[in-house]
């Protein structure tokens, strides 16, 4: 197979909430302008993406660091830039290479291209990202993976709410493991329109509805609730503002599962979910960060 050209790249840290704003500055100053996600253990959002800006020729490194410089300031951020090199290859095979299939429980999360190889007895999770947040890899994703997967193998929830649901994955997760009604709500309409895709992809229209909503008393969430399983993988500070409404959704013998907080952020979390009358089940830590699962005693 033939390799695709080379590139050239500058790039800057940005706060995942300033993404928008510098790829709006740089506007077409360059062949593209893209973004991604750096995945730090400890590390929540200071910064956690990198916008980049590609060129089929070595760009001028003193004049971009000048017009960076100066976004950065505007921003009022560090002024964190990389120059790289990016050599011919078979981008495409790079790029299902580093989306290779990720295993957590009983999932199997896979793009398309590894879609013959589903390990019998799993249960397979076709997932396209695309502008939304989500695709398995992230810490906290994997440690919501595995609590529902445990909570599933001991007794499906009737009834599931996966609040900031955005590429689907918890909620379609939930699904395949036996959930019969799930809703997967996000604030972001991206996150709702791509979420739909990945439900359409895995063949569970009538299992899962994705809409947009900003809040747990959302009345459209509160009339399909009380919920057996609510899952919420955000960050602390909307997890704690969150606390009364979320685990009003929970019903007597449900489960809550919280992620998205470092350990540090743990002690917080409890307390605040505790005052609600939730107790704390388990607690599953990866690279940093904690998922937790909380119960409501009947």
């Amino acid at each position: 197979m033939p390799l695709s050209p080379e590139f050239w790249s500058v790039e800057l840290d940005v706060p995942v909430d300033l993404v928008a704003a510098a790829e709006e500055m740089l506007g077409d100053e360059a062949l593209a302008v893209t973004s991604y996600e750096v995945l730090k253990p400890g590390v929540a959002v200071s910064p956690d993406w990198r916008v980049q800006v590609l060129f089929d020729a070595p760009p001028d490194q003193k004049l971009w660091r000048k017009r960076l410089g100066e976004i950065a300031a505007a921003l009022g951020i560090p002024a964190a830039i990389r120059f790289a090199h990016l050599p011919a290859q078979d981008w495409v095979r790079h790029t299902n290479k580093l989306n290779a299939p990720i295993r957590a429980g009983r999932f199997f999360l896979h793009g398309a291209h590894d879609a013959d190889a589903v390990p019998p007895g799993s249960l397979s999770l076709l997932l396209d990202a695309g502008l939304a947040f989500g695709t398995g890899r992230a810490p906290s994703t994997y440690g919501c993976l595995q609590a529902i997967d445990d909570l599933c193998r001991v007794h499906a929830p009737r009834r599931m709410l996966d609040m900031g649901t955005g590429s689907g994955v918890l909620a379609m997760a939930a699904a395949k493991a036996g959930t019969q009604r799930v809703l997967a709500a996000d604030i972001d309409p991206v996150a709702v329109a791509v979420t739909r895709d990945n439900i359409r992809l895995n063949g569970l229209t009538s299992r899962i509805t994705a809409l947009t909503a900003s809040r747990p008393d959302d009345p459209r969430l509160k009339a399909e609730g009380p919920y057996d399983l609510v899952v919420a993988n955000i960050l602390a500070e909307p997890l704690c503002r969150m606390a009364t409404g979320l685990s009003h959704l929970v019903a007597q013998g449900g489960h809550l599962v919280l992620s998205g907080l470092l350990a540090r952020e743990e002690r917080l979390i409890v307390a605040r979910y505790r005052a609600t009358g939730l107790s704390l089940a388990r607690r599953i830590p990866r690279e940093g960060w904690h998922t937790l699962v909380f119960e409501r005693r009947a």
